[in-house]
């Protein structure tokens, strides 16, 4: 029985670590944490953490932008689970630019149709920003913020022809680009239906495979929660299954 590294290539951490420093949407108050057991006192250590659902690398579940949509304990384990297509902008990841119906299109001709159960994820190079609050979310002189985002014509396409996307997900603060969200976080609402999620301020999408890797969601399973924070791991290919050869590890 061959090993799990027959199968999958290395792990990509796609999450940032979370803490107070971490530069946080304007609209999520960064979390606090307040010490409850200590090792002097109590022999032990344990804290309290005092955080929003959208707070660092996380999950938007339907329900924060459907009244009705499903909560992020509702999300299907198996959509939890994903084929990732990566799709790479940043030639041209100005403050404002879009992910567009062509990059997918691209996509496709080089790697083939997007596969079923997948996650459609945006590398803009933003995230080499989090070190720089100002930068990350692209503050100008007045203080308005600029970061790239997926244009709604895009999400309205994936709905329409590509149902097997499940999740949408970027290295940015948002999926709607800061100028998208001020017109009314089309991508949102639009995408944020169904079965259909999103993850947003990932990192290290450079070091993932534009196709065949596998991204894994951990998120909690709050009950009645619009989204929560999560711990993202990527998967890159090394073997695979044909049926050319029986079976064995190509």
């Amino acid at each position: 029985m061959p090993g799990l590294g027959e199968w999958i290539g290395a792990t990509v951490d796609l999450t940032h670590p979370l803490s107070a420093a971490l530069p946080h949407h304007p609209a999520v108050d960064p979390p606090r944490v307040t010490g409850v057991a200590g090792f002097d006192r109590d022999g032990c250590r344990a804290g309290r953490w005092d955080l929003d659902e959208h707070s660092g690398t996380h999950v938007d579940a339907p329900a924060h932008f459907t009244d009705s949509g499903l909560s992020v304990d509702a999300i299907p384990a198996g959509d939890l689970v994903l084929l990732a297509a990566v799709l790479d902008i940043r030639a041209r990841a100005d403050a404002d630019a879009h992910v567009r119906v062509e990059d997918v299109l691209t996509w496709e001709q080089c790697h083939g149709p997007l596969p079923e159960a997948c996650a459609v994820l945006a590398l803009t190079g933003w995230s080499e920003r989090i070190g720089d609050r100002r930068r990350y979310l692209g503050l100008d002189a007045t203080g308005d913020p600029h970061w790239p985002g997926f244009a709604p014509e895009l999400a309205r396409f994936l709905v329409a022809h590509r149902p097997q996307v499940r999740a949408l997900g970027i290295d940015t603060p948002s999926l709607d680009s800061a100028a998208g969200e001020r017109a009314g976080s089309a991508v949102h609402r639009c995408w944020l239906r169904d079965r259909r999620y999103g993850v947003e301020n990932l990192t290290n999408l450079h070091l993932l495979a534009p196709a065949g890797a596998i991204v894994v969601v951990g998120v909690p399973a709050l009950v009645d929660g619009s989204g929560a924070p999560a711990r993202v791991l990527g998967l890159n290919p090394v073997r695979h299954i044909t049926a050319v050869d029986g079976g064995r590890p190509a």
